[in-house]
């Protein structure tokens, strides 16, 4: 390994990769780094190019599992990304946002600027960047879909090569669950929003928070809903595998939720063995009970 990345502080060592996903699944990365700036992203995009090493890059770790034996390569967090990058054009009605700032944080400084349109991002667990790649989103009002998509005017990203690029609306190509950001290192993102009283803000912030509390089994380490809803007039994907008979279903220390069927809960020693164990029965239950293949929101990590 080249002196100039052992000096480098951002970079560690067989780091269990478990405690940074929001699950709590995952072995040891070879390599581990949280970059706080660009320089020292790109200084580290640099040397595992250089030296083959591949690469997966993740925020809050909310959507994301590993495998029990881990990641032979470089693990790249942004959590601590420029996390406290937001500039607010009030002229414009738009924030520009660094990829490694919370969702929370956001839709807080949007709250108090009194932008709205963030308001359905508050209770979910990720960072923009992450958020972005995946087009999170999330509606209390059934047949609605928010989001993060329809808010974006610009991304500002690197290539896998380092190189710099800028996607305008038009290079954007979002659509349920998926941006084709997937290819890039995201940087920042320009939202456009628009004027909305702040007591009207926090009033519909408080009742997607309500509902959660209410619908979804947040209280456990989870990774948030694990199948996508099927497009069309099917129901949702909780709602079919409560049909299919695998609500409580457990696999080791795995378990579907008695709450909300499409939320998966560790109750404190689960494997990706587990997981993914549980994942297969249910998508056969489902397809056995009702002729539909769920696909899996969650993402599995895989050497680029």
């Amino acid at each position: 390994m080249s002196s100039s990345i052992t000096s480098t502080p951002a970079l560690q060592r067989n780091v269990l990769l478990a405690p940074h996903t929001t699950l709590r699944i995952g072995g040891p990365a070879a390599y581990f780094a949280e970059p706080e700036s660009e320089e020292e992203l790109s200084k580290l995009l640099s040397w595992a190019q250089r030296e083959g090493i591949p690469f997966f890059i993740f925020g809050n770790g909310s959507n994301v599992i590993f495998e029990d034996a881990g990641y032979e390569g470089l693990v790249i967090s942004m959590r601590r990304f420029r996390n406290d990058l937001i500039r607010m054009d009030l002229y414009q009605l738009q924030v520009t946002v660094s990829a490694g700032v919370s969702l929370a944080r956001l839709v807080r400084f949007c709250q108090e600027s009194g932008l709205a349109g963030t308001e359905f991002l508050a209770q979910i667990p990720g960072t923009v960047g992450g958020a972005l790649v995946m087009n999170a989103g999330f509606s209390r009002h059934g047949g609605q879909r928010n989001e993060i998509g329809d808010l974006v005017h610009e991304v500002r990203a690197l290539q896998k090569d380092g190189m710099p690029v800028t996607l305008g609306r038009e290079d954007l190509k979002f659509s349920y669950r998926h941006s084709g950001l997937e290819k890039y290192l995201l940087l920042e993102a320009t939202l456009k929003l628009w004027r909305r009283s702040k007591d009207q803000i926090q009033n519909e912030m408080k009742a997607n928070h309500d509902f959660r509390k209410m619908r979804q089994d947040i209280t456990e380490p989870n990774a948030g809903s694990i199948f996508k809803n099927p497009l069309g007039l099917s129901p949702a994907a909780g709602a079919l595998i409560e049909k299919a008979g695998m609500k409580g279903k457990r696999v080791g220390g795995i378990q579907v939720s008695e709450q909300h069927a499409n939320y998966f809960i560790n109750l404190g020693n689960a494997t990706s063995a587990d997981l993914i164990q549980l994942i297969q029965e249910v998508q056969k239950a489902v397809f056995h009970a009702t002729g539909i293949t769920l696909e899996p929101e969650i993402h599995i990590a895989q050497k680029n």
